[in-house]
C-alpha cells in the first residue's frame, strides 16, 4: 500500500492534511514542512512528536524503531500527495434525500464511523471570525430588532434545518467518474442502502450551493469563499470553480501561507504570487 496520500479534515472543516503511514509509525502534515509524528511503542503506547523537514535533511531526527518512517520523510515525493478518503459522510437534504453537507471522510472502508450525530458544523467553537458579506449587506438594508445572530450560527441553523425534522445521514463510496456507492448511515430507508447517485449529485466542495432562496446560496458560496485557500487544495475541482476560489483566496492573502504548498494547480500565478508577498508582509508585520 503506498504509504503517502492526503485526507480532508472535517467535522468541522480544517482543510487538507497529508499522511505518510508506514503502519508502525505514521507522520502528518497541513503544508509538507512541518510533520507531527505519531508513533506505537513496543508498549502499545502512542508517543508524538514534531520535525521540520526542509529539502529533505533528516541527519538531526532521532526516533528510535523508526527507521521506516524517517526513510519514508526522507524520500517522500512532492507534496500535495493524493487525496485517498474515497469514503465520504454526508447529511442528506430532508426532501431530496440527495447529499447535502459533508460531515466526515474516511480512507479505508472499515475507518467508517458509526453516525450517532449528524448535525453539521461550520466552525470550531473558539472560531467566531467568519463574517458574510451577503448578510452584512442585508443587514445594512434591513436591520434587525434585538441582539444580532452571528454569520456562522445562521449558516449552521440554515443547512442543518434544510435536513429536518428527522436529519439522515449515509455513507458513500466515491468512485473516480465521480458517482457514489451508498452505504450505510442514519435513518435511511431501505431502498437508499447500496443505491448509485451520479457525480452531479453530489457538492463539489462542502454544502450544496443549490438554494431555492437567493440569500441563502449566496451565504454558503460566502462560506466556501471564506475557506478558499484550503478549498483549492482539493483535487479534481473544475476550472471554473478553481479560478473563483482563487479570486477569493486572494482577498485573505494571509490564509495562503499555510495551503499554498498543498495546491495541487494555479490558473493565475501571478495574482497568487502577490497574494503571497502581501500576506508574509502582513506576517512580519507586528
Amino acid at each position: 500500500m503506498n504509504p503517502y496520500y492526503g485526507v480532508r479534515r472535517l467535522g468541522p472543516y480544517l482543510g487538507v492534511i497529508q499522511v505518510i503511514d508506514v503502519g508502525s509509525a505514521c507522520a502528518y502534515s497541513t503544508d509538507g514542512v512541518n510533520w507531527r509524528i505519531r508513533q506505537r511503542n513496543p508498549a502499545g503506547r502512542l508517543s508524538w512528536g514534531i520535525v521540520q523537514l526542509r529539502e529533505g535533511d533528516l541527519s538531526e531526527l532521532r526516533l528510535a524503531n523508526a527507521d521506516e518512517l524517517i526513510d519514508a520523510l526522507e524520500h517522500h515525493p512532492p507534496v500535495p500527495f493524493p487525496l485517498r478518503d474515497r469514503y465520504e459522510l454526508w447529511l442528506l437534504h430532508n426532501e431530496s434525500r440527495k447529499p447535502l453537507a459533508l460531515l466526515r471522510t474516511a480512507y479505508r472502508e472499515q475507518d467508517m464511523e458509526r453516525v450517532t450525530d449528524p448535525h453539521w458544523r461550520p466552525f470550531l467553537l473558539t472560531d467566531t471570525a467568519f463574517v458574510s458579506p451577503t448578510l452584512q449587506r442585508k443587514e445594512k438594508e434591513e436591520p434587525a430588532r434585538g441582539w444580532p445572530v452571528p454569520h456562522r450560527d445562521q449558516l449552521e441553523s440554515q443547512v442543518n434545518m434544510a435536513s429536518r425534522p428527522m436529519p439522515a445521514a449515509q455513507w458513500f463510496e466515491r468512485r473516480e467518474d465521480g458517482s457514489g456507492r451508498g452505504c450505510g448511515g442514519l435513518r435511511l430507508a431501505d431502498e437508499e442502502i447500496g443505491r448509485s447517485l451520479p457525480g452531479d449529485d453530489f457538492p463539489p466542495l462542502l454544502i450544496s450551493e443549490d438554494w431555492d432562496d437567493e440569500v441563502q446560496r449566496a451565504l454558503v458560496i460566502d462560506y466556501h469563499d471564506w475557506h478558499a485557500a484550503a478549498l483549492l487544495a482539493h483535487q479534481n475541482l473544475d476550472r471554473a470553480l478553481r479560478r473563483r476560489l482563487e479570486k477569493a483566496a486572494c482577498k485573505r492573502p494571509r490564509s495562503l501561507l499555510g495551503s499554498y504548498p498543498l495546491i495541487p494547480e494555479v490558473l493565475d500565478r501571478e495574482a497568487m504570487e502577490v497574494a503571497l508577498v502581501s500576506a508574509r508582509i502582513m506576517a512580519a508585520s507586528p
